[in-house]
């Protein structure tokens, strides 16, 4: 017979169990490594003892005796230091005590050289809300490669609405170039093409990609970019490429301010990407669908309206002098989340904007976003006359419409709204 220290006697009993999936764990330097177990005894379990001796943890479970536990779930939660070497190895002990006093130890191995990330996707095509312009043979070509630093399991590339369903086992392949043309109906419709990868680490990671397109007989949108052929569109939160004002028929026309003379630029069906669509100039106003088309050069500084013809492949810009109101921003302020200083208080002068120099109609600051969705109304005092509302799409709506809210990237940004174009920019400085 063992007894407890407060004289509770106890049968000799079967030793405790430590059970765990594998005697190998992953983690990585500054990451939280979980130990988990199943702790089991037959009659109870007394406390259990975690040493990892090179991080200093010597840390004791002790199991209320009132329960008498026959099985305990362990997950405990550990920081690795974040100035630990990724190359080193560490023993983790488990030390086990079951109320007859019984000790079983278990020793597992923690490696720093885990992998938690799902293979990297890129150079997607189709790209995400891209069109195809409808035609008597219609083809959709998919393609993009995928690295891992470990290696490629398999891939899955899924389009239910056509029946296309691939699905590539790679094996330890570290990159993979995919590349396949399928025939779609020659009708208007949309599609979601699904891509779904998956690595070999003993904890598999995997990711899916959702990519919407269609095949239209037109397009149904369009925008207006002003930087290099060939930039990424995705690195500022809104107004880089800018949405079009209005649209009849095949016409878009576009509000735009040129910052220089001799100003490039060029249109696009799709907002991410200057991939499929990207309309640049052939000369004498005409237009051409290509990424080695020419880009429209603005000859002067100032404000222009523009309309493009997308079915005649024509463009007109005409220079003009804005009439509208010029705002006094000394006391317009920003309310709003998803940055620094932000919240919903009108009288918050630590956002106030301030006039472009070089361009009375532009009010703008610099904003540290925090990574939280955005949401911003930029007003005056007591939510008094003017005030605007960020609205979808970079539109900035005067006395009214809906806050929209935008996926933030934690960064510093120049925020700008033009009370002329009637459109916000939120760029990366």
């Amino acid at each position: 017979m063992s007894c407890k220290d407060d004289g509770v006697l106890y049968p000799e009993s079967d030793m405790p169990e430590i059970i765990v999936e594998r005697d190998q764990f992953y983690s990585a330097p500054n990451r939280k490594f979980i130990i988990e177990a199943n702790l089991k005894d037959d009659l109870g379990l007394k406390s259990l003892k975690i040493e990892i001796p090179d991080f200093f943890l010597d840390k004791v479970i002790q199991f209320p005796e009132t329960e008498n536990l026959t099985e305990y779930e362990l997950a405990y939660e550990f920081l690795i230091p974040s100035e630990t070497k990724k190359e080193d190895k560490y023993k983790v002990n488990l030390i086990l005590t079951d109320v007859s006093n019984n000790v079983t130890t278990k020793e597992i191995t923690l490696s720093l050289d885990g992998d938690f990330d799902a293979p990297t996707l890129s150079n997607i095509k189709p790209i995400d809300g891209s069109v195809l312009f409808l035609a008597d043979e219609m083809n959709v070509n998919i393609s993009f490669d995928v690295t891992d630093i470990t290696g490629i399991s398999y891939i899955e590339v899924e389009l239910d609405k056509l029946n296309i369903y691939e699905k590539i086992s790679l094996e330890d392949s570290k990159e993979y170039k995919f590349n396949k043309t399928y025939s779609i109906p020659s009708e208007i419709d949309s599609y979601e093409l699904s891509i779904t990868v998956c690595d070999v680490f003993l904890d598999p990671n995997k990711a899916t990609k959702k990519i919407k397109f269609s095949v239209s007989d037109g397009l149904s949108e369009m925008y207006l970019v002003d930087v290099p052929l060939g930039s990424d569109l995705t690195q500022d939160i809104l107004g880089i490429p800018m949405y079009y004002h209005s649209k009849q028929d095949t016409k878009f026309t576009f509000k735009y301010y040129a910052d220089t003379n001799n100003k490039e630029i060029y249109f696009l069906g799709q907002d991410t990407s200057f991939e499929p669509h990207c309309f640049g100039t052939t000369g004498d106003s005409n237009l051409e669908n290509s990424i080695s088309a020419s880009p429209i050069i603005l000859a002067e500084k100032g404000y222009y309206e523009i309309v493009v013809d997308a079915l005649a492949m024509s463009y007109t810009a005409t220079r003009y002098t804005p009439t509208s109101p010029i705002y006094n921003p000394s006391q317009i302020t920003i309310c709003g989340n998803g940055m620094e200083k932000g919240g919903w208080d009108p009288n918050n002068k630590d956002l106030l904007l301030s006039t472009n120099p070089d361009n009375p109609y532009q009010l703008q600051r610099t904003l540290i976003l925090d990574g939280t969705d955005i949401a911003i109304t930029i007003t005056s005092p007591d939510w008094e006359s003017p005030w605007w509302r960020l609205e979808a799409m970079g539109i900035i709506s005067f006395l009214g419409g809906e806050n929209h809210s935008y996926k933030g990237v934690a960064g510093t940004y120049l925020f700008t709204i033009d009370t002329e174009l009637e459109r916000a920019f939120l760029v990366k400085e």
